[in-house]
C-alpha cells in the first residue's frame, strides 16, 4: 500500500495542474461562483448580438450538408503543426486566424459582420476585471475532441505553456505578458503583468489561441513539423494528402459544435479540398478549366482579359468584386531590410522612395488597383491632413525622435505625373544620396568613405511580383545603383525573408479592425530581436515602440484610432516603407455550383464557411462544360 500511495503523489507532482485543482476544490469554491461571465467581447465596443440569438444574420441557417469545394493555395506545405519553429503550415491549421483553423477551436470565435466582437465557443463566458489584472473564460461541458474525449482546463494550460515556452515568436511574444491558473472546474484566469495592464484586446487574443489535446500532445515532440494529422476539436479533420501538393479535410458529422448561434449554417462542405500552386498564372488557367472551384484573382491583366471563355459568357463561371468591412492596407509594398547601415539613413529611403511611379503603376493595370497612401487605406485608421488633438498628445513628447515633417505636412504620394519617370524627382534623390554620402563613380553609385558600391537584392514571392520590379530598377540605374531580382522557390524565399538574406521584399500588410497583434509583430523592436518573427524588415525604432504601447492602452475607440493614425504618420514618413498599391475590391472568379447566403460587406470573403453545395447548380455547370 505504501508503494501504492508514492506512486499516486508522484504522479500528482507531475501533474501539477490538476493539484492546483484538486486544492482549489476543496478550498476555495467559493471564488469563481462570484465572477459574471459575458457571453460575448466586444473590442471596445458592444456586442451586436444577444445572448440568446439562434444564428448570425449572414448565414443560411438551414445550409444543406454536402459537396465539394476545392480551392487554391500558393507554394507548398510540410506540416500540420500550427507552432514549430520551422515548415510551412497546410492551409486549415493557422494560428491567429480562427477562420483559418479548421482543426482546433478557441475558446471564442469572431463575428463576421462586426468590426471585432468576439463570441462564446469553447468558452460559453468571458469575463474582464475592471482594473485588467486579468481575463478569465468558462468551458462549456460538452465540448469534446475528435476522440469523444472532453476539453478540459488542463488542455486549456497545457496550449497555454506550450505557446509560451515552445512555439514560434509570432505565437510566444503576444502571450509574455500572461500567466495562467485554474479557478474551478471548468474556469481559468489569465493574469496580466501589471505593467501590462489596460489592453483592451486582451481579451481577443487570448480567446483566438487553438486549445489543443494535451493527451494528444504530450507523447509527441511539439515542437517539431509533423505530417501525420493531429488530434483536432473543430469542424473538420484532415484526409487525404500529398505533402507539397494538396491537402483535403473532411466534416466532422457531429461537430460538438455545429448547433451554437455562432456556427449554426457554417461549414456546409463535406470536405474542403486545397490545391497547391507554384504559381498564380496557373491558379487562373485552373479555375477556368473546373480543376477547382473559386479563385482570388490578383493580376489585374488576367481579370480584364483571360475570362473572355465561353463558361463566363453563359454564366457558369462568375466573377464578382467584392468589399470587405476591413483597412485594405497595403498590396506588396517594397521594403528595406534596416539591419544594412544604408537603409537607416531617411535620406537613402526617401531617395529611393521618390523614384516609384504609381501614376505610371495605376495607369498600366486597368484600374484594379488603386494607389495606396496609408498603412491602413480606406479605412478611419488612415492618417490624413495634419495631426489632430489626441495625436499630437501622442506624437509631441517624441518630436526628437520622429520627422519635423509628420507635424507640418500631411503625407501625399511621390510627386510624379505618371510618364514613368521624373527629372525633378531623379535630381532630388541624387542630392540626398550625395548629402548620405553617396557619390558617383565609374559609372556606379558607392559610398565615398568605405568605396562599398550601391546595390539591391530584389526577393520576390513569384515571378509575377518579380517583374513588377522591373521598372523600378531600370529607374534606380540612372541613379548609378545597380540591382537583382530573384524569385526563389515559396519556401526559400520565406526563409531568406525570416533570416534577413536580402536588401529589399516585399509582402502584403493587411490589417483588419483590431491590428494591434500584426502591428506588434510587424514594426516592435521586440519582434525584430526574435527569430524568424514576422518584422521582416528588421525594423528598430523607439518612437515606433512608443505608439505601439499607445495602441495597447487605448481606453477608447477614439483613442484606439488616433494612436494608429499617429503610427500611420510616423511609418510613412520615414519611408521605411514604399506604399504601392491597395486593393479595395477582391475579384473573385468561382464556378456556379453553390448556395451563398445574403449579406452585407463582412470582415473578409467567406466562401469556405458560409457557402453551400447546391446539386440543381452543380448539375447544371456539369451538363454544360462536359465535365464532373
Amino acid at each position: 500500500m505504501f508503494v501504492n500511495i508514492i506512486k499516486i503523489v508522484r504522479y500528482l507532482f507531475r501533474n501539477l495542474v490538476y493539484l492546483n485543482f484538486l486544492v482549489f476544490c476543496a478550498v476555495q469554491v467559493g471564488l469563481a461562483s462570484d465572477i459574471e461571465y459575458q457571453h460575448a467581447y466586444a473590442f471596445l465596443s458592444t456586442p451586436k448580438y444577444p445572448v440568446d440569438a439562434p444564428y448570425f444574420d449572414y448565414v443560411n441557417p438551414d445550409a444543406p450538408k454536402g459537396g465539394r469545394i476545392r480551392v487554391p493555395e500558393m507554394g507548398n506545405w510540410d506540416s500540420f503543426n500550427p507552432i514549430a519553429l520551422r515548415g510551412r503550415l497546410a492551409r486549415g491549421v493557422g494560428f491567429w486566424s480562427r477562420d483559418e483553423n479548421l482543426l482546433l477551436d478557441s475558446l471564442l470565435a469572431p463575428a463576421l459582420d462586426e468590426p471585432a466582437t468576439h463570441y462564446g465557443l469553447l468558452a460559453e463566458g468571458v469575463a474582464v476585471a475592471d482594473d485588467g489584472a486579468w481575463i478569465a473564460f468558462k468551458l462549456r461541458e460538452n465540448a469534446r475532441w475528435h476522440d469523444g474525449k472532453p476539453i478540459t482546463v488542463a488542455d486549456v494550460v497545457y496550449s497555454f505553456n506550450v505557446y509560451q515556452t515552445d512555439a514560434t515568436p509570432t505565437v510566444s511574444t503576444p502571450l509574455k505578458p500572461f500567466s495562467i491558473e485554474v479557478i474551478g472546474p471548468r474556469e481559468i484566469r489569465f493574469n496580466v503583468e501589471p505593467e501590462s495592464r489596460g489592453n483592451p484586446s486582451y481579451p481577443i487574443r487570448l480567446g483566438d489561441i487553438p486549445i489543443m489535446p494535451k493527451h494528444y500532445w504530450e507523447s509527441r515532440d511539439i515542437t517539431k513539423t509533423t505530417v501525420e494529422p493531429p488530434l483536432g476539436s473543430g469542424p473538420y479533420r484532415i484526409g487525404d494528402f500529398v505533402v507539397g501538393r494538396w491537402v483535403q479535410w473532411e466534416r466532422i458529422e457531429d461537430y460538438w459544435a455545429k448547433d451554437l448561434p455562432v456556427y449554426r449554417g457554417r461549414f456546409n462542405f463535406d470536405s474542403i479540398k486545397f490545391d497547391y500552386f507554384r504559381d498564380d498564372q496557373v491558379q487562373t488557367e485552373a479555375v477556368k478549366a473546373n480543376v477547382i472551384d473559386v479563385h482570388l484573382e490578383n493580376v489585374d491583366r488576367r481579370w480584364t482579359s483571360s475570362y473572355n471563355i465561353p463558361a463566363v459568357a453563359k454564366g457558369y463561371l462568375k466573377k464578382d468584386e467584392l468589399r470587405l468591412l476591413r483597412p485594405s492596407g497595403l498590396w506588396w509594398p517594397v521594403f528595406w531590410n534596416m539591419e544594412q547601415p544604408r537603409f537607416q539613413d531617411i535620406r537613402v529611403r526617401e531617395a529611393l522612395w521618390l523614384q516609384r511611379d504609381m501614376v505610371w503603376v495605376d495607369k498600366r493595370t486597368y484600374g484594379f488597383w488603386g494607389h495606396a497612401t496609408s498603412f491602413f487605406h480606406d479605412s478611419e485608421f488612415a492618417a490624413t491632413g495634419l495631426p489632430g488633438e489626441k495625436e499630437l498628445k501622442l506624437l509631441e513628447p517624441l518630436a526628437d525622435l520622429i520627422p519635423a515633417t509628420v507635424f507640418t505636412q500631411p503625407y501625399r504620394p511621390q510627386p510624379n505625373t505618371g510618364a514613368g519617370w521624373s527629372r525633378t524627382n531623379l535630381l532630388r534623390g541624387a542630392e540626398l544620396l550625395r548629402e548620405a554620402g553617396w557619390v558617383i563613380r565609374e559609372n556606379r553609385l558607392v559610398h565615398k568613405t568605405t568605396g562599398e558600391p550601391f546595390n539591391i537584392r530584389f526577393v520576390a514571392v513569384s515571378p509575377a511580383l518579380g517583374r513588377s520590379f522591373i521598372s523600378y530598377g531600370k529607374l534606380l540605374q540612372r541613379l548609378g545603383i545597380t540591382s537583382s531580382i530573384k524569385s526563389p522557390e515559396i519556401s526559400n524565399w520565406l526563409f531568406r525573408m525570416q533570416s534577413g538574406d536580402f536588401d529589399a521584399g516585399a509582402i502584403w500588410f493587411l490589417p483588419d479592425n483590431m491590428p494591434s497583434l500584426l502591428i506588434v509583430n510587424s514594426f516592435s523592436s521586440a519582434a525584430a530581436d526574435e527569430e524568424y518573427s514576422y518584422n521582416w524588415s528588421n525594423l528598430k525604432d523607439p518612437a515606433v515602440d512608443a505608439l505601439i504601447d499607445a495602441i495597447s492602452g487605448a481606453g477608447s475607440w477614439d483613442d484606439y484610432v488616433a494612436a494608429i493614425r499617429a503610427l500611420d504618420r510616423v511609418m510613412l514618413h520615414n519611408y521605411y516603407w514604399i506604399p504601392m498599391s491597395s486593393k479595395t475590391r477582391y475579384a473573385l472568379a468561382y464556378w456556379d455550383k453553390f448556395g451563398r447566403p445574403e449579406h452585407d460587406r463582412l470582415v473578409r470573403i467567406a466562401f469556405i464557411d458560409t457557402w453551400w453545395w447546391d446539386d440543381e447548380k452543380a448539375a447544371k455547370v456539369a451538363a454544360n462544360i462536359g465535365q464532373n
